[in-house]
């Protein structure tokens, strides 16, 4: 019995395929070319065309259902009335579905009505998000074609600017698109209630083993009782992020936990620590100052006071250096202090250099303006090919401000950096002479079109005083982030057989990047400038050049071919990241 029964089963499954390759099925549709990949990618009739158990009868239900579903699609699209034709033609084994399809008028939205309920009804306009704000930025205007999709958009639009900023629990409770068909017009309707106004209450911390709860109070930004933003969460848990003190951070906050009498949500903490101290090696290359190979050892808890110790010791074909750095936690009122020590010896253009140099450090500020103030004490020691050596020191006060207004951190496409420093030696009894180093840098983006973009880059420097300034304090140009095409710090003052650094500076960039694919671009740049003594000797030398960009997850990566006018050369570059 068993044994006919599989032989049953067998005949059966070997005539239903036999049938399948007999027959064939064919649909054709003939609509306008913006809806066919819509209808193409969605009817289920060209979906299971090709699959091996269709037959004669499956063809012919699926034919028949086609039509509703069409009528479903283009009302997605804004079409409620459109006019659809079915001609089946069977020749032999070929069944052939041809769908004539008229979509009609499209709806256009005639009115939009946005109603509230909720604590945003009593607040003042300048209160943001207000009434007036939603209903100005709602995206689906009286004259726009009404689709299903802009209008699930509008909506996800509408409630998120509730829920990111003061009103965490606001819902949507009521929502209407009323079509006149025979009018081809689309009446909106959206009620919504932002619920109550939500405030952020005190820290709950979990993870802390080895530091104190004054780390995490000391980097929060969120002040008591203040409205509740996830935009302020955010920068909180990227500020513990950036500590150096954890290696994972979660901050949240959840809305629905809120107290019904004050309306304060608690602000959760999640921490996992760093290892107290950790040690790292690395290996690398630079087209500007060679093979590199580093030992970094961090210590996280110096002293069981929570400084933290970052020692490093750096060789390079032109650069050598030990160096160590002590930061402090961060203060209640911001304040990052820090102290240094380092000693650098390079090698470069006939100039060998031997700085010496120790100093203090306070910044404060967020990533969009960042400032410092600091106090060095340094000593170098200059050796040139063919001229004299010289022994100098100073004891410079330092300011620098940075500001950085960009759409992106790590892949700008849009906006601006700038960056200003100022180091002097006031006291000429603790230096060789009294001078002024000024600095500046600036870095703009724009998009020329949606796969084009354009970076310019401008950069500044000058040195008064009567030639007092260490060669430290001196500008040179050349190399992957100056003049591209000419070598690390090759353009400068001739003294001797060396290039040594001048007391002026003027460098710039114009780079266009067209983007292939979202990742992978295609660039052409000009950069131009030098470094000299004076105004008047301050004659650029241009560098032109090709280059591929991929946009990493660390930031933009660049490798660029660069021809040096000056010199008649040509030199390969490498950029990582956005470096300023």
């Amino acid at each position: 019995m068993i044994r006919r029964l599989i032989i049953y089963v067998i005949f059966l499954c070997w005539g239903a395929l036999a049938y399948a390759d007999d027959n064939s099925y064919q649909v054709e549709i003939e609509a306008p070319s913006s809806l066919e990949s819509l209808l193409q990618n969605h009817l289920d009739i060209i979906k299971w065309r090709k699959n091996p158990r269709m037959s004669p009868g499956e063809w012919k239900r699926l034919s028949a259902e086609a039509p509703q579903q069409i009528k479903d699609l283009l009302a997605t699209e804004g079409y409620f009335s459109p006019n659809i034709k079915l001609q089946s033609t069977q020749n032999n084994s070929e069944h052939i579905a041809k769908f004539t399809i008229k979509p009609g008028k499209p709806s256009v939205i005639n009115n939009v009505e946005i109603t509230f309920a909720g604590d945003i009804t009593e607040q003042s306009d300048k209160t943001m998000p207000s009434q007036q704000q939603i209903r100005d930025e709602w995206p689906l205007k009286s004259g726009m074609t009404f689709t299903q999709a802009a209008w699930s958009d509008a909506k996800r639009s509408l409630l998120t600017k509730l829920l990111v900023n003061r009103y965490p629990n606001a819902t949507i409770t009521e929502t209407k698109a009323i079509i006149d068909a025979n009018q081809h017009t689309a009446s909106l309707q959206i009620n919504v209630n932002s619920g109550n106004t939500v405030h952020f209450g005190e820290i709950q911390i979990d993870g802390l083993q080895r530091y104190p709860e004054s780390i995490i109070h000391n980097l929060n930004p969120i002040k008591p009782n203040e409205v509740y933003s996830q935009a302020q969460l955010l920068t909180f848990q990227t500020r513990l992020q950036e500590s150096g003190y954890f290696r994972v951070v979660e901050v949240t906050s959840d809305a629905r936990a809120a107290s019904q009498e004050t309306n304060l949500v608690p602000i959760k903490v999640k921490v996992d620590e760093n290892q107290s101290i950790k040690l790292s090696t690395g290996l690398g290359y630079s087209t500007n100052t060679g093979v590199r190979t580093q030992l970094t050892v961090d210590h996280l808890n110096l002293f069981d006071r929570n400084w933290r110790m970052t020692s490093s010791l750096r060789l390079e074909q032109r650069l050598q250096s030990v160096s160590g750095v002590i930061r402090l936690p961060t203060t209640e009122d911001g304040y990052r202090d820090s102290a240094n020590a380092s000693t650098t010896r390079t090698e470069i253009e006939g100039q060998t250099t031997t700085l010496t140099q120790t100093g203090v450090k306070r910044a404060w500020g967020t990533l969009k303006r960042e400032q410092y103030v600091g106090a060095n004490v340094l000593s170098e020691q200059v050796k040139l090919d063919g001229a004299e050596s010289s022994d100098n020191y100073a004891a410079t006060l330092g300011y620098g401000i940075t500001l950085r207004r960009t759409d992106n951190n790590l892949n700008p496409s849009r906006g601006y950096l700038f960056n200003a420093q100022f180091n002097g030696a006031p006291l000429a009894s603790l230096s060789n002479g009294t001078f002024l180093q000024s600095y500046f840098k600036t870095q703009a983006y724009y998009p020329i079109t949606k796969s084009t973009q354009l970076i310019a880059r401008a950069e500044l420097g000058m040195v008064h005083g009567k030639n007092s300034a260490p060669a430290t304090f001196l500008f040179r140009a050349g190399g992957d982030q100056s003049v591209r095409g000419y070598g690390f710090q090759s353009l400068g003052v001739n003294e001797g057989d060396a290039i040594v650094g001048g007391r002026y500076l003027a460098t710039g960039s114009i780079e266009i990047i067209q983007w292939l694919t979202p990742e992978w671009g295609a660039a052409i740049f000009t950069d131009f400038g030098n470094a000299a003594n004076t105004v008047k000797d301050l004659k650029p030398v241009y560098g032109y050049g090709l280059g591929a960009r991929w946009k990493s997850p660390v930031g933009p990566i660049g490798a660029d071919i660069a021809y040096g006018q000056e010199t008649d050369e040509y030199r390969m570059h490498f950029n990582i990241g956005v470096i300023f």
